[in-house]
């Protein structure tokens, strides 16, 4: 077994690979930050009341200077620091007024808290870094914690940079990964038991209150709450061969949870200013596909159309929303084959895909909702090549898009045009593709491990440090064997239970060291095995299914092809059963006629006679004894030491399965 020094160091490093992976990740965060905000306060004006013109900057600038941000503050009321909603309204013709924005109202209300103190546009716009660089910082740290090095995707790609400070995204995006961390954090294990620290169903109740906060900042979190529903009415990750009843009150319970969240938000807006409230709703109805919305209506149905005619309007009116639903339709559908195929829901990536559906149909497809769907590449194992090709093209647009809009030269247009439509139908392909590829992606890891209450695997900077003692999982994996008597398969965290149940009489174990008999006990005693490069650990289960005992290979030598048999313990009522024989059985089959082992070896304490005996039925030769070999009860022990070569096996083998016939007839 591993020393505690060894543990302890394992442990050490891991916190180390942890720690500078939150450095590394904050770092680039705030260097993004410092780039988004160097490059939007040329936007600004350094005297109160002076304003530039909405798409204000040069034909040579290799990032836009133009921010939503400024635009508000001069169009919406922010510069007069009114109060949102609550004396507004909006015109016959689409204008807002009185201080209504055209967002819902926590994003309203973030917009007028950093107003606040603010007499110019530059001013506003460093109230809004302070303000809103919290919730990246957030969502940094909860991805790395998450996925480890993948939150560089989020932190250090263009889009952090280019959006920072681009609008108000930041709160909305941090909402939907808190609610994704809820859901991690209530389905990881225990340290003390093992077992996934909240229910399926609390985890999701809780879930859904970030999520309803993100549907009062920008609607699409709220898009979530319906595929938890359906993940827990199918009662969450399969634990078992059985399909549990479905828990239509505990999906009722998530979509409660997260109306609630939603009324606490809204209907104080809605009772000081229903007119002010319903506006900011009327102007998103209101909106058309335009040359300033990026959407695939524009740039596509157009040019059926003959132009944005009335024709045009009214077909994507209808088109839009119908094809929105029809996206989170087919996602929730994909969804329920996945579960009807594997057992569990995959509502992490139904979400995704439901956001895929509505950035692609939707009217308006701004460059900044990049935001939203990033924190989906960093959890999910998409393919690279469709992420470079999403980030790639997203990059494009955003530094193509406001040239067009602001139509320097016809010498510039053709270029611009290129690119706006490489970056408008390159994403449109890619959320088309994601809709299904999100489906059916995998989260990563460690988040992974989370979501089923395993144990995550090391980290790579972890696993560099072990490189000299190659897993023993590289060799022989972690195979479930089985046969009528006996079914061993590996040893999880959520086996501390039953584990610590098994032993029986403490005189039953006097040849071992440490035999667990409690839970908090048996989840350290599964730590250990788990994290041994050198051991494979298997659960040992009755023919119905109890478990009854625990075994493993351990001391696994791949260069030499050799390994151990050991750390074997059983309940009173399978001693002296077929269990054992089988188990063995199973064991050296597996690893003499899979893994190709040429030595199989047994260790026992020297005094244990009734151990030795046994040892010597299976085949094994006795080859000495190694005098203090093995810490042992606060001392000492000497080891008998046996092994079955592979020579030796066909011998072996017939020896074994006649010992069973005879244990199992008896």
């Amino acid at each position: 077994m591993p020393s505690a020094r060894n543990a302890f160091a394992a442990k050490r490093l891991h916190f180390g690979e942890t720690a500078l992976i939150l450095v590394t990740a904050m770092l680039f965060t705030v260097a993004s930050a410092a780039a988004s905000y160097a490059v939007k306060v040329r936007c600004t004006t350094p005297s109160p009341g002076a304003k530039r013109e909405w798409l204000y900057g040069s034909r040579l600038d290799v990032v836009p200077c133009y921010s939503d941000l400024m635009t508000m503050w001069h169009g919406r009321g922010l510069a007069d620091h009114v109060f949102p909603y609550i004396h507004g309204g909006i015109t016959p013709s689409g204008q807002l007024f009185g201080g209504v924005v055209e967002y819902p109202v926590l994003s309203g209300l973030i917009m007028w808290l950093s107003g606040l103190g603010a007499d110019t546009d530059r001013e506003f716009l460093w109230h809004s870094l302070l303000i809103l660089l919290p919730f990246a910082f957030v969502t940094t740290i909860l991805l790395a914690l998450m996925t480890r090095w993948w939150v560089l995707l989020w932190a250090a790609t263009p889009p952090l940079m280019l959006y920072a400070l681009h609008n108000w995204e930041l709160p909305v995006v941090c909402a939907a990964v808190a609610g994704i961390g809820v859901m991690a954090w209530g389905a990881c294990a225990d340290p003390t038991t093992g077992v996934r620290r909240w229910s399926v169903r609390t985890t999701a109740v809780v879930a859904a209150i970030p999520l309803g906060i993100g549907f009062s900042l920008k609607i699409y979190p709220g898009l979530f709450v319906l595929p938890l529903m359906l993940y827990v009415l199918t009662r969450g990750e399969k634990t078992d061969g059985r399909r549990p009843g479905l828990d239509w009150l505990g999906a009722a319970y998530v979509a409660a949870s997260a109306v609630v969240t939603v009324a606490v938000t809204q209907v104080p807006f809605m009772i000081a200013g229903y007119e002010g409230w319903k506006a900011a709703i009327d102007f998103q109805t209101k909106r058309e596909a335009n040359l300033s919305t990026n959407s695939i209506w524009y740039w596509g149905l157009r040019f059926a159309t003959g132009g944005e005619t009335p024709t045009y309007t009214s077909i994507v009116d209808i088109a839009s929303p119908l094809l929105i639903a029809g996206s989170f339709a087919l996602a929730c559908y994909l969804g329920w084959r996945t579960y009807r195929r594997d057992g569990a829901f995959p509502w992490l990536g139904v979400s995704a895909a439901m956001l895929a559906g509505f950035m692609l149909f939707h009217k308006v497809h701004s460059p900044q909702y990049t935001l939203w769907i990033l924190p989906f590449f960093v959890l999910l194992r998409v393919r690279w090549w469709l992420i470079a090709l999403y980030l790639v093209a997203d990059s494009v647009l955003d530094l193509t898009i406001f040239h067009l809009l602001m139509n320097y030269s016809a010498t510039t247009r053709a270029w611009v045009l290129a690119g706006v439509n490489f970056g408008v139908w390159a994403h449109a392909v890619v959320l088309a593709v994601l809709i299904v590829v999100f489906v059916n992606a995998r989260p990563r890891e460690p988040l992974a491990s989370y979501l089923r209450a395993g144990a995550p695997p090391a980290g790579p900077l972890t696993r560099l440090a072990a490189a000299d003692a190659e897993d023993a999982r590289r060799w022989l994996g972690e195979p479930t064997l089985t046969d009528p008597h006996v079914t061993l398969r590996p040893l999880q965290l959520a086996d501390a239970a039953a584990l610590a149940q098994v032993a029986g009489a403490e005189d039953l174990y006097r040849w071992s060291s440490s035999v667990p008999r409690t839970t908090e006990a048996a989840v350290d005693w599964i730590r250990t095995a788990l994290r041994d490069p050198h051991r494979v650990a298997f659960a040992v289960l009755d023919a119905d299914g109890e478990l009854v005992g625990t075994t493993s290979f351990y001391d696994v030598d791949r260069a030499d092809r050799a390994l151990a048999i050991g750390y074997t313990y059983y309940s009173p009522a399978a001693m002296g059963t077929a269990i054992n024989p089988a188990a063995k059985l199973l064991l050296c089959e597996y690893a003499f006629t899979v893994c190709d082992a040429v030595r199989v070896v047994w260790h026992t304490h020297s005094e244990n006679a009734r151990s030795r005996a046994a040892i010597s039925r299976l085949g094994a030769v006795e080859e000495g004894e190694l005098r203090k070999h093995r810490r042992f009860r606060g001392g000492w022990r000497t080891t008998a030491q046996f092994a079955i070569v592979d020579d030796d096996w066909p011998a072996s083998r017939e020896r074994l399965h006649a010992r069973l016939a005879a244990t199992a007839s008896s």
